[in-house]
């Protein structure tokens, strides 16, 4: 029996600091993409850029873009890329003609100019991952420069339409490009399809130009903005409505969709009254996903620990289980969770490893039960996504693609207090450390008087009892010791000065 179609809504919010974009599908939240006013993005952009360094044995190459750090380019995104579009989009009657693989250093050569895009956004320290097999993706296809492939969506499964949609494509397009069809053009005419390559490949014959022109570390071709990619990727006959609440990007839009739908341009509405958001009542699942603990629908949370190396995620039943069904809500509270995660990776647009730390159960069957929930929650993630079987300890293991920093990380800053460790020192810990770092001062650096400048809870410790405290330190370190109260630092926070004002807590401090 045929699925009923689902029903799709698109909201795009904008103000002065930020840029937030929903995709509603039957009522529900089901991706979000959020930006701030002030962020670059350089996902998918072209650039002209300069081979860096060349290691072989990395089989890899860094290039300058002209970024703050050099791009790094790996050899499988350097060589002939025909095996994996054949393997993904393919049929038995296709070329399999391939070029040869050669090592990195037979491809490139340190100051050559080349032609890269972005496929995976800066991260952390890291560089911009970069590729030589360009893309233009268009709402019905897309355009890869450098290759001869012409491909259809394994979703098209007769024989026949598949051989029509190649045939349409080869007879229309230019010599040194190929092309996907993608799911939303299978239903396309032939003029359609046409008009489109006509767009890309005009999009790559200006990329030409630029690369010969401009200079090197420049962008020479720059992708669409967070709201024409949306538009290119989620409209289609089943969005209900497009609401908007910014005038201008109203406007830009409706332009936009004359071209691409133009036939589709009442669905394109203009939103003045209000929080867009809180209208559709998804203000509080946007909340969440800057929050650590969540609440599932029956119960029990989940509760979300971001790492330099992993995103860990640990299932909590709450206060719920007791008496004989323990097992049963267990389960229950598990099967919850699969879909609350699922929703969670991809509104978050968490990539990486991931580690599922789901509430013990007894039985294989159980954790088979849900295993199979967990892969049913994460069909709709557009994002490839691979989970593995639940262990005997409860753990599942999960990766995501990852080609951005992830919602928390953009929306997020590391605490100045605890420099985002979530603790901070004791009382008792900050004088230990106080302690010896006099002793430092006065070993080292050789200081008879220093200035401690501390938090208001710390003075009233080394004052108590006559100072005795205070006195302890100055006779141990035979070093005299003046206070200075600090009302906005905190108790783990301390600063030491010497008797000409210049700060000297990193010289003798414990780190």
């Amino acid at each position: 029996m045929k699925q009923p179609a689902t029903k799709r809504k698109i909201l795009i919010s904008k103000t002065p600091y930020e840029k937030r974009i929903a995709i509603m599908e039957d009522g529900e939240l089901s991706e979000l993409v959020v930006e701030a006013s002030s962020s670059t993005r350089v996902l998918g952009n072209i650039y002209k850029g300069v081979v860096q360094k060349v290691l072989p044995a990395l089989k890899a190459a860094f290039i300058d873009i002209g970024l703050d750090k050099a791009g790094f380019l790996h050899q499988d995104d350097a060589i002939d890329r025909n095996i994996e579009l054949r393997k993904d989009y393919g049929d038995s009657d296709d070329d399999d003609s391939v070029s040869s693989e050669l090592p990195i250093d037979q491809i490139l050569t340190e100051g050559q100019e080349i032609m890269v895009q972005v496929i995976k956004e800066p991260i952390s320290t890291k560089g911009a991952r970069l590729t030589t097999h360009l893309s233009f993706a268009g709402r019905f296809l897309v355009c890869m420069p450098g290759t001869n492939f012409v491909g259809v969506s394994k979703r098209e499964r007769d024989p026949a339409k598949r051989r029509a949609l190649k045939k349409a494509v080869r007879h229309n397009k230019a010599p040194d490009v190929g092309y996907i069809v993608r799911t939303n053009g299978l239903t396309e005419s032939e003029f359609e399809i046409k008009r489109q390559m006509q767009e890309l490949e005009a999009k790559w014959e200006e990329t030409k130009i630029n690369f010969e022109t401009m200079p090197a570390e420049t962008c020479i071709y720059e992708e669409s903005d967070s709201i024409e990619q949306t538009i290119r990727e989620y409209f289609s006959e089943n969005t209900e409505s497009v609401f908007i609440d910014d005038k201008d990007e109203f406007i830009a839009l409706r332009n936009y969709l004359r071209i691409l739908s133009p036939d589709k341009i009442n669905k394109l509405k203009f939103h003045s009254a209000g929080n867009l958001f809180e209208l559709f009542h998804i203000e509080d699942d946007y909340a969440r996903t800057l929050q650590r603990q969540v609440p599932l629908a029956h119960g029990g949370n989940i509760v979300i620990e971001q790492t330099e190396a992993l995103v860990s995620i640990d299932v909590n039943t709450g206060p719920k289980v007791h008496g004989k069904d323990q097992a049963k809500i267990i389960l229950e509270t598990n099967l919850d969770a699969c879909h609350e995660i699922a929703k969670q990776l991809r509104l978050r647009d968490i990539g990486g490893l991931i580690i599922i730390d789901f509430i013990d159960m007894d039985t294989e069957t159980d954790r088979e039960a849900v295993y199979q929930e967990f892969r049913r929650a994460i069909r709709c993630d557009k994002t490839p996504i691979s989970p593995s079987p639940i262990s005997p300890f409860g753990l599942m293991e999960v990766t995501r693609k990852r080609v951005r920093a992830n919602l928390f990380t953009e929306k997020t800053m590391n605490c100045p207090v605890c420099n985002g460790a979530g603790h901070i020192y004791r009382w008792d810990t900050t004088l230990g450390l106080i302690d010896r770092s006099l002793g430092r001062a006065k070993r080292k650096g050789h200081l008879n008087e220093i200035t401690l400048v501390a938090s208001t809870a710390i003075i009233d410790i080394l004052c108590r009892d006559m100072g005795k405290m205070f006195h302890y330190l100055e006779y141990k370190n035979k070093i005299k010791i003046d206070l200075v109260e600090d009302e906005r630092s905190h108790v783990n926070q301390f600063s030491l000065y010497n008797k000409e004002g210049e700060e000297v807590t990193d010289l003798f401090n414990f780190s």
